[in-house]
């Protein structure tokens, strides 16, 4: 099997078939990790730990001041039976050679060099723009996310934090060296943000896309490329490194 591997793409309503979108299984009482926070640049971000259910009442609840976002958690090795909820693309095993602009790729160390996360949240929740080093299939399950990409070649661009430094603890965070400090979905006429962040606005955003996932949509995401995602409702997605 082959397909394109260059750009991202989106197959609109490829997973409309799974259970999940036509299902809603419980799972049993558990303790989560989530993030306590819309975004984790600002100095208020933190994480901690809670109990499954009240993680979900929180997100029936119109009323909370705190933000609390499941993010990048390996959501069906703690729920096994969610598995049965998904069926994975065969996509994942194409083998795809790495990318012209993103040569240092390499596969998940894991055995079946696959790495699946949930991702869940209510409204407003953000990912900021970030690069990661995999191929990634990512499925929108519940609710809409607005997702925004760039392509590797404008990643001095970008203003990604230094390698040193993590803005909510000033504690060293190298992974924060593939993070932008740039708010990407600020409108074009905030003029503070142009002034902060110039060569972004007249070297990034001529480059980039942005398109709004619905329930059942998959996006195709190229590893070194910028993206960034910020939920309108309540959201469900499935990310898939490979």
């Amino acid at each position: 099997m082959t397909f394109q591997t260059k750009r991202p793409f989106v197959l609109r309503k490829y997973a409309s078939s799974w259970p999940a979108l036509n299902s809603h299984p419980c799972g049993p009482a558990r303790i989560v990790p989530v993030e306590v926070g819309a975004d984790y640049r600002t100095d208020d971000w933190t994480q901690q730990f809670m109990g499954w259910d009240e993680f979900l009442q929180s997100l029936e609840s119109d009323d909370s001041k705190v933000v609390l976002y499941l993010a990048q958690h390996n959501l069906l090795r703690q729920f096994p039976a969610l598995n049965n909820d998904i069926i994975i693309p065969d996509y994942v095993y194409a083998c795809p050679p790495p990318p012209e602009d993103y040569p240092q790729y390499k596969p998940p160390g894991n055995d079946e060099q696959l790495v699946i996360n949930g991702w869940l949240g209510p409204r407003g929740t953000v990912s900021p723009a970030h690069t990661d080093p995999y191929f990634n299939l990512y499925v929108q399950v519940v609710g809409h996310k607005t997702v925004w990409l760039a392509p590797p070649s404008v990643n001095e661009s970008m203003y990604a934090f230094s390698p040193t430094t993590n803005p909510a603890s000033n504690k060293t965070s190298p992974s924060m060296s593939n993070t932008s400090r740039v708010d990407v979905f600020t409108n074009g006429e905030d003029h503070s943000a142009r002034s902060q962040f110039p060569e972004f606005w007249s070297n990034v955003v001529p480059e980039a896309m942005s398109m709004t996932l619905e329930p059942g949509d998959m996006l195709f995401i190229p590893p070194g490329w910028w993206h960034a995602m910020r939920a309108e409702e309540t959201s469900f997605s499935v990310s898939m490194w490979f």
